[in-house]
């Protein structure tokens, strides 16, 4: 009988993270259909943008996002290099 009642409670836990990995998926599914953009800011701006100052690089970035718009590609509302390339905690510990 507590095998029952522990097994219970395990399934009980278990459908918890069904949803929270559906969510996963989901969430995963929308950022693959914007990889192509964000991936083209972020190889320009390791390729071209290195050199200059962080205002001019900004300026790149924009120039590069007005271009993915106009040429209807996907990409994140505002794609940079930090964001594809970067793992937020990785640089919070910076």
């Amino acid at each position: 009988k507590i095998k029952l009642v522990n097994a219970g409670k395990l399934i009980d836990g278990l459908g918890g993270e069904k949803t929270r990995w559906t969510e996963s998926v989901k969430e995963l599914g929308a950022q693959f259909e914007l990889i192509a953009g964000d991936a083209l800011v972020a190889a320009g701006m390791m390729s071209y943008a290195g050199p200059f100052t962080a205002s001019y690089r900004l300026g790149f970035e924009e120039s590069w996002l007005q271009e993915l718009r106009t040429r209807e590609i996907p990409a994140s509302a505002q794609p940079t290099m930090r964001e594809f390339l970067g793992d937020a905690v990785k640089m919070q510990n910076w």
